[in-house]
């Protein structure tokens, strides 16, 4: 899934009319993600529109989330999405 896009990293053709661009820095994004927003992850067990395994994934601690930047266009930032909700503040 993509959260956000840029025009130098654009999200892939079936994805970007459902993706907003990426705000400047210091911005945030925000937004529902869909079935239709999931693709396939060869390998991982995922196909597209796959919505329920995402959501057990992250439910299980298995997913992370991966923010590219223009300084560090493979990942600047990688955080493990934690499921256990009894951690928040």
């Amino acid at each position: 899934m993509w959260l956000c896009q840029t025009t130098g990293t654009p999200a892939p053709a079936a994805v970007a009319a459902l993706t907003p661009f990426c705000p400047e820095p210091g911005g945030s994004v925000s937004g529902t993600i869909t079935r239709g927003q999931v693709l396939a992850v060869v390998g991982q067990g995922i196909i597209d529109g796959d919505f329920d395994e995402v959501v057990a994934a992250i439910r299980a601690g298995r997913a992370y989330a991966n923010v590219h930047s223009a300084t560090f266009p493979p990942g600047e930032i990688r955080g493990q999405l934690d499921g256990d909700h009894r951690n928040r503040h």
